[in-house]
């Protein structure tokens, strides 16, 4: 029998409309994202929040897009120096909390939770170096064709991962928001669609952080 994993609500460290995000008990290099109870969930009037309302199988769609999408990058690029723009999965963990999704923790050198891109431009210190950190994930987003459906600012965060012998160098990590999420998958159709979709997603980021996009050149600038 597998023990469940126990989760504390000290730990939690963020919470979303569908999911909450704990600190792994057992590995710092590790996070727990746990499907939120449909009664705890905020009520929603937009199409995300009646389908859910009216089929509750569909809050589960996301999760397997997520994963579809992971797997679907993962198999495309076996090469040992592929470099993901997108965040490590683990597989699910039974946890008090309910079902867990493991993955992996994007830190600051002192081991605590790294900044999100939404995070810094908000508090006024989005840095150049940050910048730039940003316009290589985006870079590799692109290049690798990843089909990222929620390209929000809290979804990428700046930091280091784990590179199994201390952490890696500090870059920005899309660690939310990649897969085909909607309803119709259209991002999904060819890399033609999806590159509009990273154009428009882009284009609204700029907008959320006061950034400049260069839709040509693909990269961001004050």
């Amino acid at each position: 029998m597998t023990r469940a994993l126990i989760l504390s609500e000290t730990d939690l460290v963020a919470s979303g409309v569908q999911r909450a995000v704990y600190l792994h008990p057992h590995d710092k290099t590790k996070l727990v994202k746990v499907l939120r109870p449909a009664e705890e969930m905020p009520a929603r009037t937009n199409f995300n929040g009646i389908m859910d309302r009216l089929f509750p199988s569909t809050r589960l769609r996301q999760i397997r897009k997520e994963y579809q999408e992971y797997l679907r990058t993962m198999l495309r690029h076996p090469e040992a120096d592929y470099h993901s723009p997108i965040s490590h999965m683990y597989g699910f963990a039974t946890t008090n909390m309910g079902l867990g999704c493991i993955t992996e923790r994007v830190m600051n050198a002192d081991g605590t939770l790294g900044p999100t891109i939404g995070a810094m431009a908000k508090a006024g210190n989005l840095t150049q170096d940050a910048i730039d950190l940003l316009n290589d994930t985006i870079g590799r987003i692109y290049r690798y064709h990843i089909r990222a459906s929620d390209m929000n600012s809290n979804n990428f965060v700046v930091g280091h991962r784990d590179s199994g012998s201390g952490m890696g160098p500090r870059e920005c990590v899309l660690v939310d928001g990649f897969g085909d999420i909607h309803a119709i998958p259209v991002r999904s159709m060819g890399q033609w669609a999806n590159r509009m979709g990273l154009d428009d997603s882009c284009r609204r980021l700029a907008r959320n952080t006061g950034l400049q996009w260069d839709g040509a050149a693909r990269r961001f600038s004050r």
